[in-house]
């Protein structure tokens, strides 16, 4: 990020005082990570769909859908998941390196959109540079 950037982050008043447990604790915060869950999720599921089919066919034999963290967390909701995004961050997990990448993977993503939302509400001429364009935007 560049300089102005920087500066409007750590000049935003929305944030002074904030911890990073209080974005965490935060709604606007629940329903990032609720998004990117969702998003993992319905990916997670058409693969499998596309897998199942595949097998209905005939093709592939012998092929196994490769494990992926996502199916040990599909029962977690939100809240829990970002409990143990909290853990993680603190060092205090138990869960397994490739389950704590992922989890840690998608609570910074969350994060950094909050953040991001939060500074462009007051910097709107940085909106642009802090949340990238996508489908969703």
């Amino acid at each position: 990020m560049d300089k102005t950037v920087n500066d409007a982050i750590r000049n935003c008043k929305a944030l002074q005082g904030m911890t990073v447990e209080d974005v965490i604790n935060s709604e606007r915060y629940l329903n990032n990570l609720a998004a990117y869950i969702k998003a993992q999720r319905d990916d997670r599921k058409a693969i499998r769909a596309s897998y199942m089919a595949m097998q209905k066919v005939g093709g592939a034999p012998g092929y196994k859908l490769p494990a992926h963290p996502i199916d040990k967390t599909m029962d977690m909701s939100t809240p829990e998941f970002a409990e143990e995004y909290k853990r993680i961050i603190a060092k205090m997990s138990a869960l397994p390196a490739a389950q704590r990448a992922y989890i840690f993977q998608l609570g910074q993503q969350a994060y950094a959109l909050t953040v991001a939302q939060i500074v462009s509400e007051e910097f709107p001429e940085l909106r642009d540079k802090l949340i990238p364009k996508s489908k969703a935007n």
